[in-house]
């Protein structure tokens, strides 16, 4: 299966972009890639996690087909797979 023309993989594997988060417990600028899930803020050592947008896999019928193909050829990780796979689940 080839999903190179799918216009919303393009989010998923091409370059990471930087995500600016505050730490909700001291305030302080936490940075996220987009294709990280989690981070720790620097100043008091929290776990944020970047929250899930809406994407092609919230409503396209192939989106699990799609997640696997892209973690199986190596372009996702397990934990973004994992990630986008709770979102097609909650369409």
């Amino acid at each position: 299966m080839s999903f190179k023309h799918c216009p919303g993989v393009r989010d998923f594997v091409g370059p990471a972009s930087i995500i600016i988060r505050t730490c909700p417990a001291c305030g302080e600028e936490v940075e996220f890639f987009s294709d990280e899930t989690e981070a720790e803020c620097s100043k008091c050592g929290r776990t944020l996690h970047l929250e899930a947008t809406q994407s092609c896999v919230s409503w396209c019928q192939y989106a699990e087909k799609c997640i696997d193909d892209l973690k199986y050829r190596g372009l996702i990780s397990l934990s973004k797979a994992e990630e986008l796979k709770r979102l097609v689940k909650k369409k």
